[in-house]
């Protein structure tokens, strides 16, 4: 590229900061020859020197600047945009930036690093330095000068060492990294011995709970077959009582229609009693016997249901009964009381088949899920006295194809093994926190007080339905909202109980 040299006024201009308008021959040569000194001692020093109006945007470039890029005396013109054409595009913004703090007085002097395009077409680092020292009466930059010299050595030095220490530092890296490494693989054993030692604990402590769970069903069986004999008793002959005292009292009724004058005797024991009233609450007692006994027989019925005469052996089970079973067992926590209203229970139960199971085991499911429901809704009506509190439990048998468990079983090849029951139990309580929400199904986690939880119900739960009917048991919660649990599970479960047996 061609340009032209500055112009000979831009010259003078900047000659006269230093020079007499009419100096005389002797100041005159005094001043050519400092000029030729500075050019020799930029030279020597390698630096180039440039001049910049920044009013015109006028430039001037020494000899020495241009060469330093390669470039002659005539190839860059006396402007101002002839350097940044020079500049790397990627330097630019940054120059501009240096430029602008320097002139608005946030840095002493303008400083900056860049690469610019050298005649050969390669790239140079430069470092171009320089001040103001003309400004005009309003105090507003005139002309600035500065120099500019060639460090791409330096910044090849810099990126040499740079490499040389990147290589030092991956090495020392490397050796960190296998240090670490073995140091993980020894606290990796120490962890799977810690975790085999917990699991070890775990298994002791569920064994002792089924253990415990066992001979409480046992208990439940004996003490409800205890109480089955008698009470079937009071309750079949409380309807003949009844029926007995209402005959009595009408023959009573009958003997003051027809005899209304008794004896004095009579008369005198007749008052003490309060005849009238002994006749309405005989009744009333009656009834409330017959009603209490019905009840208790209901309770004794439910816990034979949930505890199961043949609990050791795999049967063909109908689950809304263990549902209806539980529900009855726990009815006591379900009606209203003076202090709060009654949790209603809506039942939307599908048509499903019989499903082989241990049925104890699926009752206790059941109860688990639905007492973590009641105590969700307990606690929320503490804080809403407005909530009406509703428990859903919904059945429904799907295919697998829209199963929660993917079947990889290939023995599955009839209709009956296509399909999954699927039982949906839903409250409109607090719901679970998310951090909470992934730890319930933990072994002995639990957010309630000792005295009051486990934290081996949702644990003992998914141990059923997932570990040994190869199910699932999902939880779906809404902050606010309430909780949902799914359970899924296969018609026939007798291949995976006795695969996991």
């Amino acid at each position: 590229m061609h340009i032209e040299e500055p112009a000979i006024n831009q010259m003078e201009a900047q000659s006269s900061q230093t020079f007499p308008a009419s100096p005389n021959p002797e100041s005159l040569e005094i001043f050519q020859h400092s000029q030729a000194a500075l050019q020799m001692a930029l030279a020597t020093s390698g630096l180039g020197w440039w001049n910049w109006n920044l009013v015109t945007e006028q430039s001037y470039y020494d000899p020495q600047w241009k060469s330093i890029l390669g470039y002659q005396v005539d190839e860059i013109t006396g402007h101002y945009r002839s350097f940044e054409q020079l500049i790397h595009p990627q330097d630019l913004p940054k120059v501009r930036q240096v430029l602008k703090n320097y002139l608005a007085g946030h840095t002493p002097i303008f400083e900056a690093e860049m690469r610019m395009l050298t005649k050969s077409g390669e790239w140079k680092w430069i470092l171009s330095c320089g001040r103001v020292f003309q400004w005009d009466e309003c105090g507003k930059a005139v002309w600035m000068t500065g120099t500019h010299r060639d460090i791409t050595l330096e910044k090849l030095s810099q990126q040499v060492w740079q490499q040389q220490k990147n290589q030092l530092l991956e090495q020392v890296n490397k050796e960190i990294s296998d240090r670490q490494l073995v140091e993980a693989q020894v606290q990796e054993k120490s962890q799977q011995l810690e975790i085999t030692q917990a699991e070890l604990k775990h298994t002791k402590r569920q064994l002792l709970q089924n253990e415990k769970m066992a001979n409480l069903g046992k208990l439940v069986i004996d003490t409800a077959n205890e109480i089955h004999n008698p009470i079937n008793f009071i309750y079949c002959h409380l309807h003949p009582t009844g029926q007995y005292t209402e005959d009595l009292i009408k023959l009573i009724e009958l003997y003051q229609y027809y005899y209304p004058t008794p004896t004095l005797e009579i008369t005198s024991y007749l008052q003490q009693l309060d005849l009238n009233f002994i006749k309405t609450d005989l009744l009333r007692l009656i009834w409330s016997m017959q009603s209490g006994s019905e009840r208790i027989q209901e309770i004794v019925s439910a816990l034979r249901n949930f505890s199961g005469f043949d609990a050791d052996k795999l049967q063909k089970s109908n689950l809304h009964e263990g549902i209806d079973s539980v529900i009855r067992i726990l009815q006591h926590r379900l009606k209203p009381t003076q202090d709060s209203p009654g949790i209603e229970v809506i039942k939307e139960f599908g048509k499903l088949p019989l499903v082989e199971c241990y049925p104890g085991e699926l009752n206790q499911v059941f109860m688990n899920i639905l007492t973590n429901a009641i105590e969700a809704l307990e606690e929320r009506m503490k804080q809403d006295y407005s909530l009406i509190p509703k428990i859903w439990i919904r059945t429904e048998i799907v295919n697998s194809h829209l199963s929660l468990v993917t079947n990889n079983d290939a023995s599955t090849g009839d209709k009956a093994k296509k399909q999954k029951i699927r039982i949906h139990i839903c409250d409109n309580g607090k719901g679970i926190l998310p951090h909470i929400q992934r730890h319930i199904f933990e072994p002995f986690f639990t957010t309630k007080p000792v005295d009051k939880g486990k934290g081996l119900g949702l644990s003992i739960s998914q141990q059923i339905i997932v570990e040994k009917y190869q199910g699932k048991l999902k939880c779906n919660s809404h902050l606010g909202q309430g909780t949902e649990f799914i359970i899924e599970m296969n018609t026939t479960a007798r291949h995976y109980i006795t695969r996991w047996a």
